[in-house]
């Protein structure tokens, strides 16, 4: 069944990836950070040393890069999800990127490289944008510039992707910089308003914008300087004590969201492993107040669920600090402290007592009742993942399944490692061979004329041989039947308006998985493409899609049904068949398993093949017999009362022009026969 909030969970599971792919690149540079901050608090006089000098630039160097990567990361992850070219998307936003730093009346100084590029906070924001937009222009057929399905679809693909980028690029590009105008010309009267302003209102000002900025994935402190023009954290608030220093005090107890209270909430009530090891991972930092990992391994930035206490509770702790200094109820020495002393020692440090300590230990216990729903109800959603696997199923096979035999995040820790190797194995001969769809004809009896086609999957192997669909259980166990499913229906609404133009119009029946009937998505998608033919369309059920929820199963048939899709049930007659179904289920006709007929040597067999068929008929089905082999089974059908009849002694599954082939010889040899009986005939 499709899941609720289908396109804001693909947000957010992307985005968590996304910076989860970051987290070893993350690990490293706060472990530089800490090093050098430690550096400059116990061994100042090291600061000459070449040591120092190549570790602190390497430090600073390093994170300078964390933008561009972030938007290599983000590009790969939307691509996957939005079935989009990763590489068109990174390409697009770094492109976008340069071209906002072009002024044609300056030339670029690029004798220090790209350092514009990297360390411009809006290339987390371009991949998303571009993956976005790239995806509605894909949509949009008047934009391709090759409708033929005879090249090869990688490269049609590819090619139609041009007008796309180019306008991808420009709306993109000119959205951003004219927003960015519009931003300064909105912000210039209130930077100056605020500069005018009391330093305890510039106080909530600034943890107010910093921790929103935080939210995008912006570093909120330096992002709000640069917008200011200057450091205001040397303004006094109290005496012996600067908006600086308050804030590390009473606001970043931990980093920015008051972090330490977020830490002890998810070791209290996180169900969410990921979220756990993200947690410990990050506790010897947030003890000096560096909290990256845990904002973008969570992630915190741009999750809905989380942001709210991100920012309410450094705002909480902005008020309840704000009244203790106001009201003289704590003290200050005038001590100086770095930014990285740890929780409690520098309120000790600060105030030279146990009082200022004890307020924020209050403070991080009320952060801690702040978080926890918070905490709880992340922790619920996220560890549901059914809603991960719905959206895996719905990238696109012929553009997507290299990405799925990559790593999938979403399922890593619940698959076996032999199933993931076995599925693996499966997708690469997928890849390397060529998916086709053939079609079995079904033939009437009594004129042997061809009434219809079934659609069956077949692979050409790289090596030229042709192969059954053995891959279907692999993908359906992994849950990419959305793949397959996608790919059949496209191809039989090609293949039928081919033998349309022809003047060629047979029914054709499709195998769907049970899953699929239920999804919203492939009906859209059986409604868009195979609408306007449904009256020749039969699509083919399994009776254990019946067993989760009939009542669903049958809305579902019925809204198709409206289209002109007709029902059939397939497999009639494997493992435990229940008659009793046949009496509660809506559909059009049934095929009867050849393993039934396999029985017919046996007097037990033919009785109970004889029946089922005198049951069918009696409740108005329309009979299919499967896997009819020998002329001895042939003569039992018919005279079971079957009239339609599909197996290898008439023809296998053949590709769409040879089935076309067949059938009208199949109509010329039953015409010629007609006449040669009219003739015979006194």
């Amino acid at each position: 069944m499709a899941v609720k909030d289908t396109s804001s969970s693909l947000f957010l599971i992307a985005i968590k990836e996304s910076f989860i792919a970051l987290l070893p690149f993350i690990f490293v540079n706060s472990l530089l950070a800490l090093i050098v901050a430690l550096v400059d608090v116990w061994q100042p006089s090291w600061h000459g040393s070449e040591a120092y000098g190549w570790l602190s630039q390497f430090s600073r160097l390093l994170f300078s890069f964390f933008p561009l990567l972030a938007l290599l990361s983000l590009s790969f992850h939307f691509a996957k999800y939005l079935h989009v070219s990763a590489v068109v998307v990174a390409s697009l936003s770094i492109g976008s990127q340069i071209a906002l730093h072009i002024h044609g009346s300056e030339a670029i100084d690029l004798s220090h490289g790209f350092d514009f590029l990297f360390g411009d906070a809006r290339a987390i924001i371009t991949p998303i944008l571009v993956a976005y937009l790239l995806q509605r222009l894909m949509a949009i057929k008047a934009l391709n510039l090759l409708q033929s399905s005879s090249l090869s679809s990688y490269l049609k693909l590819h090619l139609n992707l041009l007008i796309p980028l180019i306008l991808c690029f420009f709306l993109v590009t000119t959205g951003i910089y004219w927003v960015g105008e519009l931003l300064g010309l909105v912000l210039s009267p209130l930077i100056d308003s605020l500069a005018a302003s009391s330093p305890l209102f510039q106080l909530f000002v600034r943890v107010l914008a910093t921790h929103l900025l935080w939210c995008f994935g912006v570093h909120g402190d330096i992002a709000y300087m640069l917008v200011l023009g200057v450091d205001n954290g040397l303004q006094p608030v109290v005496l012996n004590l600067t908006l600086s220093q308050f804030t590390d005090l009473f606001v970043l107890l931990g980093g920015s969201g008051a972090t330490h209270s977020l830490l002890i909430a998810l070791f209290i009530a996180s169900k969410d492993k990921n979220a756990v090891n993200v947690a410990k991972l990050a506790l010897p930092f947030a003890l000096f107040n560096i909290n990256e990992i845990l904002i973008y391994g969570l992630p915190i930035i741009f999750n809905p669920r989380l942001i709210l206490p991100f920012v309410l509770v450094p705002l909480l702790n902005t008020m309840i600090g704000t009244l203790l200094v106001v009201s003289g109820w704590v003290s200050f020495s005038g001590n100086d402290f770095p930014w990285i002393t740890p929780i409690f020692l520098n309120g000790y440090v600060a105030g030279g007592s146990l009082a200022l300590p004890l307020v924020q230990l209050l403070l991080v216990c009320l952060g801690v009742f702040v978080y926890l729903p918070f905490v709880r109800r992340y922790s619920l959603l996220v560890g549901n993942k059914g809603f991960e696997r719905d959206l895996i199923k719905r990238v696109q096979l012929q553009q997507d399944i290299d990405k799925i035999s990559e790593r999938n995040y979403a399922r890593q820790q619940s698959e076996d490692l032999a199933a993931n190797l076995n599925l693996e194995k499966t997708i690469k001969e997928v890849l390397n061979g060529e998916l086709l769809l053939h079609y079995q004809p079904k033939v009437r009896l009594s004129d042997r004329q061809v009434v219809g086609f079934e659609a069956l999957l077949r692979l050409r192997n790289e090596r030229g041989q042709l192969e059954g669909p053995y891959f279907i259980p692999a993908f359906d166990q992994a849950g990419y039947f959305n793949l397959i499913d996608t790919f059949v229906i496209k191809r039989v609404r090609d293949d039928m308006q081919a033998w349309a133009r022809q003047g060629f119009r047979p029914r054709v029946s499709i195998n769907l998985n049970p899953n699929s009937v239920l999804s919203q998505d492939i009906q859209s998608m059986l409604i868009e493409h195979l609408g306007d033919i449904a009256d020749r369309v039969d699509i083919e059920v399994l009776e254990s899609m019946f067993v989760a929820d009939l009542n669903a199963v049958e809305a579902s048939m019925a809204h198709l049904r409206q289209f002109g899709f007709s029902f059939v049930l397939d497999d009639f007659g494997t493992g435990f068949s229940s008659i009793s179904l046949l009496s509660k289920i809506t559909i059009e006709g049934v095929k009867l398993d050849r393993s039934i007929l396999e029985n017919i040597k046996h007097r037990k067999g033919q009785v109970l093949y004889r029946h089922t068929c005198m049951l069918c008929r009696s409740l108005g089905f329309n009979l299919v017999a499967e896997g009819v082999e020998t002329p001895e089974e042939e003569a039992f059908v018919a005279s079971a009362g079957v009239s339609t009849v599909q197996g290898w002694l008439y023809a296998k599954a053949l590709p769409a022009d040879e089935a076309r082939q067949y059938a009208l010889l199949q109509g010329r040899a039953s015409q010629e026969a007609g006449e040669a009986e009219m003739k015979r005939e006194p």
